[in-house]
């Protein structure tokens, strides 16, 4: 007894990657939901429609299907580029295989069809944290090497300035006592970086946080006669988090710029749910969507050979920067389930994303 066809159409919408069935004259005949999802779409839309139409530009794409449905031979994975219903290309890889009748002719060819946009970002993150994770080990240990001396270098600094009756003799030793001070409170901001605390969070308003940092900050912006824009989405749920720490963060974020906004330039604060990116945290049955932050300066931009770099730690283009604020911004992040991710483009100004997961329901 075979199977009922609902079954086989149940299975096709359970799928996460999507399917397309291509006739001989490269149309598509049906889709899956994992399609309409990934293509912005409904079914009532691309059905019937070329099936370049959604692989454009690309006509290596559309000889490879015809040699799957002509020669019934396979291929796979083909990397290539979709577009959505919004003109948005996003990279996606393809299966190819032949499918026949009940007697075997071939009528046309099945489409798999994986997005790897969140593939790679994920891969990007992974490469991040494991990153991260080998530097905070390494760091963790050389704090402990540094701090150690450190005490008995500023013990007998202050020991040695109480001897000395010389002002200036004084005055060097004051140096030294400041300098070591200031290593120590390096030392302090790599133990926050490389060691993992229990966080206590609570259901918190991303505006307000926002907001608190809005008010502190807009005096030093007003100094380039600039502006804060704020564009708030007034739907946003909650999300789970420490309020300090993220205050750390989004504190950085925009400093960073400010420092990068020209004189009577605006930054502006955005925020809404991100539909293309979910989170998934163990102990969820579900993913969690995401609400993003913005934070966009018309400063000078970024160098691209220079965006890889910006989370490594001690990584600086600043005169007086440490190179901790962004790996440590991240590492909160990411403690909250959340990424960082930094867009730029050489002359065109900077825009830091913050994507952190809803609060459960």
């Amino acid at each position: 007894m075979s199977p009922p066809e609902d079954l086989f159409q149940n299975i096709l919408s359970s799928l996460n990657d999507g399917i397309f069935l291509v006739s001989e004259d490269l149309n598509i005949l049906k889709g899956n939901l994992a399609v309409e999802e990934m293509f912005r779409r409904s079914h009532e839309f691309f059905e019937g429609w070329p099936v370049s139409e959604f692989l454009p530009d690309q006509p290596q794409i559309c000889d490879k299907i015809s040699q799957t449905i002509q020669a019934g031979s396979s291929y796979h994975d083909i990397d290539c580029r979709g577009v959505r219903s919004n003109e948005k290309t996003f990279p996606v890889r393809l299966n190819l295989s032949p499918y026949t009748n009940s007697t075997g002719k071939i009528m046309g060819a099945v489409l798999l069809i994986k997005d790897s946009s969140l593939l790679r970002e994920l891969e990007e993150t992974s490469r991040q944290s494991d990153y991260l994770f080998t530097i905070g080990e390494l760091a963790l240990g050389m704090v402990h090497e540094i701090r150690n001396p450190l005490g008995g270098i500023r013990a007998s600094a202050q020991l040695l300035r109480q001897e000395l009756t010389d002002p200036e003799h004084r005055e060097y030793l004051e140096v030294v006592i400041s300098e070591v001070d200031r290593i120590n409170r390096m030392m302090e901001r790599m133990m926050g970086f490389t060691e993992s605390k229990k966080m206590q969070t609570r259901p918190i308003n991303i505006h307000k946080v926002l907001r608190d940092i809005v008010v502190v900050e807009q005096e030093n912006l007003a100094q380039k006669k600039g502006r804060f824009v704020q564009m708030y989405d007034p739907s946003l749920p909650q999300i789970e988090a420490n309020e300090d720490l993220l205050k750390q963060v989004f504190l950085n974020l925009i400093k960073n710029a400010i420092e990068a906004t020209p004189q009577e330039g605006e930054i502006l604060l955005a925020t809404r749910v991100n539909a293309d990116y979910a989170s998934r945290i163990s102990g969820d049955i579900a993913p969690r969507k995401n609400i993003v932050v913005e934070i966009t300066d018309r400063g000078q931009g970024i160098e691209p050979e220079n965006l890889p770099k910006l989370f490594t730690p001690f990584y600086t283009t600043k005169a007086k920067g440490s190179g901790l604020g962004l790996p440590i911004s991240l590492k909160v992040v990411e403690d909250h389930h959340g990424t960082i991710k930094i867009h730029s483009q050489n002359g065109s100004g900077t825009t830091a994303q913050v994507l952190l997961p809803v609060k459960r329901k």
